[in-house]
């Protein structure tokens, strides 16, 4: 049962599966096309085979957000879904190849801080910098009109003073740029009800206090089968044997993963002829 307000982390998982490449088939296939996904999946598309996302969320209420050994808000670490299990809420299928790369693809501005009424933002670090950064970003490569291009407009009618500007291809005779105005008597849309934060002491701006860095990590190579933890092992030691990563890199590294999995860093000292160290 949701409460009024709840935070959300939304997930797409693929309904064909998550496959991947060995070192070994990665050359191969990478070799002989950079770009074999990409044909991978228009030729799929354009076959009939059009490929298909769940969309998932998974709730926490914020009264609980102290009650796990991570912070929910920091985006370096997932949530358990033993704990907060998957909720289906849509899917996404992809049943048409585009006609132009440029104008439907090169052009489209994703954008964080664009939501659909009834989403807010939470106070996740990475998220408030990303609602100011993308759209800013935007208006730099595609100029202050990227909205009104076909690939980013809205399909339903809007009303707002956006006037002019590079790259305008908008006529709009029928309203004056400013607000209010008694030749265009336009009202303010209705607002959607977001619930107030409320707050008890001192806001500020601090590091994340629960950090717990090394646990997540530890049960992910932990639910690796053995031979791909072997082969998580090997990448390892390959690069950590660069002659251009120091002794104290590779020792920094090795203390790392022993914290994620004792077992693991000691596989890496062995064969790195170090000594294991937390």
């Amino acid at each position: 049962m949701l409460s009024s307000t709840n935070y959300v982390l939304f997930t797409w998982k693929p309904t064909c599966g998550v496959k991947c490449l060995l070192e070994e088939e990665a050359i191969r296939i990478g070799g002989s096309n950079h770009s074999h996904a990409t044909k991978d999946l228009y030729d799929s598309i354009g076959a009939g085979n059009y490929p298909e996302w769940k969309l998932f969320i998974q709730t926490i209420d914020p009264d609980h957000e102290d009650r796990f050994d991570f912070d929910p808000l920091d985006v370096t670490k997932t949530w358990p879904e033993d704990i907060l299990p998957l909720q289906p809420v849509g899917r996404l299928v992809l049943n048409k190849n585009i006609d132009n790369f440029f104008a439907e693809n090169e052009q489209l501005a994703f954008c964080p801080s664009i939501v659909v009424p009834g989403v807010y933002y939470s106070d996740d670090k990475l998220l408030q910098t990303r609602i100011f950064s993308y759209s800013d970003t935007q208006r730099h490569r595609l100029g202050p009109n990227y909205l009104q291009l076909p690939a980013n407009a809205p399909k339903c009618s809007h009303h707002n003073n956006h006037h002019e500007g590079f790259m305008n291809f908008m006529h709009r005779d029928e309203e004056v740029n400013y607000f209010p105005s008694r030749f265009d008597p336009a009202r303010h849309a209705e607002r959607f009800p977001i619930p107030p934060a409320i707050c008890t002491g001192k806001r500020e701006r601090c590091i994340i206090e629960k950090e717990n860095n090394f646990k997540q990590a530890g049960e992910r190579y932990r639910s690796f089968a053995p031979d791909r933890q072997e082969r998580f092992i090997c990448r390892w030691v390959e690069a950590l044997s660069d002659p251009r990563v120091t002794y104290e890199i590779r020792s920094i590294w090795i203390s790392y993963w022993s914290q994620a999995d004792r077992s693991l860093g000691q596989k890496l000292a062995s064969r790195l002829n170090m000594r294991p160290s937390i």
